[in-house]
């Protein structure tokens, strides 16, 4: 099954700020739904384990995570593998930071994801609603996160 999502968010953070979030695999982990851990294996490979499920059928994937194209403080790609019994998963993100004016930021994102096994045979549209339901979340929350970090105490 092939998912193809994007989004612009804008968000109230200056570029540099939105930059250093991304690059901060803690910080893009406390957005993400379901991350139970995050292990840095250098500055552009990553291990993170997560749990997953629609309708009854869950799973726990362990992915390899891996930046590239990386050009500060402006557009980077992710790419992450991922298996948990009986299901792969397969995601491609990139991401792409215009300045829209003092402190704010366009955030256009795009993600594909291929999955196949037993989470996808759940049903296409199910799984799809429910997977862009994730993503939407994931980049509201941290945008709203990135914007909240800058505000003065």
């Amino acid at each position: 099954m092939q998912l193809t999502f994007s989004g612009s968010p804008d968000v109230a953070a200056p570029r540099e700020a939105l930059w250093s979030r991304l690059l901060d695999p803690n910080a893009v982990a406390a957005c993400a739904p379901g991350v139970e851990s995050v292990e840095s294996l250098d500055p552009l490979h990553y291990k993170v384990v997560c749990a997953f499920g629609v309708g009854s059928i869950k799973a726990r994937f362990t992915l390899t995570v891996e930046l590239s194209d990386v050009l500060p403080p402006e557009s980077a790609k992710m790419r992450a593998h991922g298996a948990a019994p009986g299901s792969v998963v397969d995601v491609e993100t990139g991401v792409r930071l215009e300045v829209l004016g003092t402190g704010q930021t366009r955030l256009h994102w795009t993600a594909e994801a291929t999955i196949g096994g037993t989470i996808a045979s759940v049903g296409a549209r199910l799984f799809e609603h429910t997977a862009r339901k994730i993503m939407d979340k994931f980049w509201q929350d941290f945008a709203s996160k990135t914007a909240a970090s800058i505000l003065p105490a």
